[in-house]
Order: structure tokens, then C-alpha cells, then sequence
């Protein structure tokens, strides 16, 4: 399969689009875009489609047999983009200027003042070849914001920049990124890119995984948030609370006496619509005794820490936070696979590290076991023992057993996909698909999910994703 632009000559009567379509879907081809300004060109049309090679060369030739193919993308390019002019003497003519060394031909310009201290400027541009507009946008990128881009070439040089940067318009705007942070998104969707390009993935799905992430966090903001909230009670005194946001992981809340106890705290950016969620189900939250334990330091599990004064955590999760602290990559980020997806996820998701000086250990693995007990940890009248696992989902991460009541909160050791709403099952296909795999290992992760599942018979089982679940 293959993507090709056709430069078509276009009869000024009714119906010649609709047939010139006609002939591009007999041969299976796929209109992938169009353009046509009949201002600039009114017998001129640009058509990209994608298609097998086969189907395209067939469809080449009956176009050129027909008499309606110009030429093809392989010559002369069409731009037409936005500027963000300051509304300054000289502006204009700086950008003038380079048009003129780069010997480009202006097709298209319309500007006018605003009221506002900018201007913006359309302007089409005609040239030779793609490498001529490569480097147009380049020099006047230094010295002037591009904010808007369309093209009629199939040119991978010029194609990848004007997708590139339309993209990262579009994640600023809808992130409402600084341009420092729009030009690490851009730098870390790009070695993204670069991996599953090995996989023989296009650059148009992978954009599209990494923008639908994006959405998402967006999407469910304010009154769009409506996890999924559930409660049992464990004994006489203590009662657990579930949330499950659309995306994200889940956070557990145990109540007892007055005082709570969270397992997990989901992704930061939803942190004022999760705090409203804890006031609505406990009205004296602010006078509540509160504690939270991290099954592991994903950031959509540790995100929101900051009403917490005591944050427990294992030996290896506290080295991850340290190194976070400290401007080192953390364990995720010494995968070359997970490093760009990590770097994205603290964007989108708003993360910080918890403070140092609120954690507490509780306890070190000292073997590579699948499991090993590092320490335990009580609340009211329940006792956890606290195991660590092998890392193979994400080094330091720990279970925590209560084996009276036969609770076990698994992190994402286990997560209950059958169990997921329809927005959770969306959610979670992006991050597999744009890290390869969401865990280190997924040999020794499988290892401990059996494990876990095995030893842990007619368990409560409270996953990191995903409805609780009796393990019978």
C-alpha cells in the first residue's frame, strides 16, 4: 500500500469531480485528501489517494489516457499557509526577503489588521520542489510563528513537516502547552514515530493513538467526569471505596474511625474533579486522618499527592521518585521503548512527583523472586502483609494481602480487562500500542499474574484497572 498525490486538470462543468472519484475508487484507491481553490486555479485539483502500487499505477495511467493527469507530486509544490505577523514595520518584508532566496513564487496573499498588536497573513507559496518550502518554513520559523499549514504534495520531507507541525498547533491549543512543552510533545511523538516505523506503522496512526491520549484526559475534565464508584463493607468498621475514572487507574479508599487509607491516586490532571469526588463521600475530609500507599509509581497511579503527609511506598518506588527529583530518568525512561511515551504522559497528564520528604519505606527486596514479603502495614483491623514482585510490570511495584478477609490490591500486576467500562477499554489500548508493551518484562509480569491469581484463591482481587473481581 502506497500513498500518491495526483495533479489533475479539472473541466469548469458539473460532475468532472464526481467522475474524475469514480475512476479513483474503480481502481480501489482511497481519496486520502483533497484540495481545490477556484480563486488560485480553477481547472487545477490535487488529489492524494492510497491504494496498492498496482491499483495506483492503473489508475496513473487511465488518468493520463484520459487526459486529465498534469503531473504527479515528484515536481513543482503548493503551500498555502498562516503567519502570526507582529504588527511591525518590516515584518513583512523580511518574509518577502526570503521567498526571494529561495526563489519561490507567491500564488495567494491576504492580510489585514485586527485590532491587536499581530496580524495574520495567508500566504501561497509555488516552487520547484518540497526541499525549496522545507527550508522557507525553516528560516521563517525563527523569526515568525507558523500557525497553520496545508499542502498539496505527497513529499515525505514536506509532508512529515507540515503534518508535524499542524500536530503540535493542534496538542498546544488543546493542552494548553507552553512552547517549551509543545516542543518536547513534538520531540518525543517523533521518536515514537521512529520505533513503530520499524513496525511498519504510518505516521497518521500513531499521531492519531497519541492524539486521542491526549483528548481523553481532555475530554473527561469537569462536569465530563464520572468515574465509576463502588463500595463493600469489609467488617463492622471499615468500609472500601472504588473510583474508576475513564482513563487512568483505579484509587481505593479504605474508611474506618474517622481516618482514610488510599491505595493509588490516579492521573494529577484530574485531581480537582477527584478531590470533589472525596468531599462528596466523606463531607469532614479536610479534618480526616489520611494516608495513601502506592502500589507503584506509574504516573496514572501517583499522580495527585499532594493532600497526603505520609506516602508509603517501596524501597526501589522511592529510588524512582529520587531520580525524578534529580532530573534522571526514572525506570520506565531506561526503556528506549517507554522513555518517549513516559516524557508524553508527564505532559498530558500533568504529573509531579510526590515530595520526597513525605515518603515513607516500607520495606527493600533483597532477591529477584517472584515475590518477595518486604514488610507489612495495618489499619484499624486490618493487617496487610506487603510483597514486591519481580518488576516485571514496573520495578518496585508491591501487593498488599489482608488474608483474614482475603482482600488482595494487586496494582496493575492484575487488571481486570473484562471488567472495564467501554471509555476504560479505549483508554487502555493506546498506551500497549505506543510503548510496545505496558509492562518491562511481560514473561516475568505473566509469571506474577499466575502466581498472584494462583496463591490467591476466593481473594476480593482490587486491580489497578478494571471492576474488583472474586478470584474463585
Amino acid at each position: 500500500m502506497k500513498y500518491k498525490t495526483f495533479i489533475l486538470r479539472l473541466e469548469d462543468r458539473s460532475g468532472h469531480l464526481l467522475e474524475v472519484s469514480k475512476i479513483i475508487s474503480s481502481h480501489n484507491a482511497n481519496i486520502t485528501r483533497l484540495s481545490y481553490n477556484k480563486v488560485v486555479d480553477q481547472h487545477t485539483v490535487f488529489i492524494e489517494v492510497y491504494a496498492d502500487e498496482k491499483d495506483i499505477d492503473d489508475l496513473s495511467q487511465e488518468l493520463a489516457e484520459r487526459n486529465y493527469l498534469l503531473k504527479d507530486s515528484s515536481e513543482e509544490v503548493d503551500v498555502l499557509m498562516t503567519l502570526q505577523i507582529i504588527d511591525i514595520p518590516g515584518t513583512v518584508t523580511n518574509i518577502l526577503q526570503v521567498f526571494e532566496k529561495y526563489d519561490v513564487n507567491i500564488s495567494y496573499v491576504n492580510t489585514q489588521e485586527n485590532n491587536t498588536s499581530y496580524q495574520y497573513c495567508k500566504i501561497g507559496l509555488y516552487a520547484a520542489n518540497s526541499e525549496l518550502i522545507q527550508k522557507v518554513l525553516d528560516e521563517i520559523s525563527t523569526f515568525c510563528e507558523i500557525t497553520s499549514i496545508n499542502y498539496d504534495t505527497q513529499d515525505k520531507i514536506i509532508d512529515n513537516t507540515v503534518f508535524y507541525h499542524n500536530f503540535a498547533q493542534e496538542m498546544k491549543k488543546t493542552l494548553s502547552l507552553t512552547q517549551k512543552e509543545t516542543n518536547s510533545f513534538l520531540n518525543n511523538s517523533n521518536k515514537i514515530l521512529q520505533i513503530l516505523e520499524d513496525k511498519n506503522e504510518n505516521y497518521f496512526k500513531t499521531f492519531n493513538y497519541i492524539r486521542k491520549f491526549a483528548n481523553y484526559t481532555v475530554d473527561y475534565k469537569n462536569d465530563n467526569f464520572n468515574p465509576r464508584i463502588s463500595h463493600k463493607s469489609l467488617t463492622d468498621n471499615t468500609t472500601i471505596y472504588m473510583i474508576e475514572p475513564p482513563s487512568g487507574g483505579n484509587t481505593y479508599i479504605l474508611e474506618s474511625d474517622n481516618e482514610l487509607l488510599f491505595v493509588d491516586s490516579g492521573f494529577a490532571c484530574y485531581k480537582d474533579e477527584m478531590k470533589r469526588i472525596f468531599y462528596e463521600l466523606f463531607p469532614n475530609f479536610d479534618n480526616m486522618n489520611k494516608k495513601l500507599i502506592l502500589t507503584h509509581a506509574d504516573m496514572d497511579h501517583a499522580g495527585i499527592t499532594d493532600i497526603f503527609k505520609d506516602i508509603y511506598v517501596s524501597e526501589n518506588t522511592f529510588i524512582n521518585f529520587k531520580r525524578e527529583h534529580e532530573g534522571k530518568k526514572n525506570f520506565r525512561e531506561e526503556n528506549q521503548l517507554h522513555e518517549p511515551y513516559i516524557k508524553l504522559d508527564r505532559i498530558i497528564s500533568k504529573y509531579e512527583p510526590p515530595e520526597l520528604i513525605k515518603l515513607r519505606i516500607l520495606g527493600n527486596k533483597t532477591n529477584e523472586e517472584e515475590f518477595e514479603k518486604i514488610g507489612d502495614y495495618n489499619f484499624k483491623d486490618l493487617s496487610f502483609e506487603v510483597y514486591e514482585s519481580n518488576g516485571g510490570h514496573l520495578k518496585g511495584e508491591i501487593i498488599l494481602v489482608e488474608k483474614d478477609k482475603k482482600l488482595v490490591f494487586t496494582g496493575d500486576i492484575f487488571v481486570n480487562v473484562k471488567g472495564f467500562t467501554q471509555e476504560q477499554y479505549d483508554f487502555n489500548l493506546l498506551a500497549p500500542y505506543l510503548m510496545g508493551s505496558v509492562n518491562t518484562d511481560s514473561t516475568k509480569a505473566s509469571q506474577c499474574r499466575q502466581i498472584l491469581i494462583n496463591k490467591c484463591k476466593n481473594y476480593l482481587l482490587c486491580p489497578g484497572h478494571g471492576e474488583w473481581i472474586e478470584n474463585n
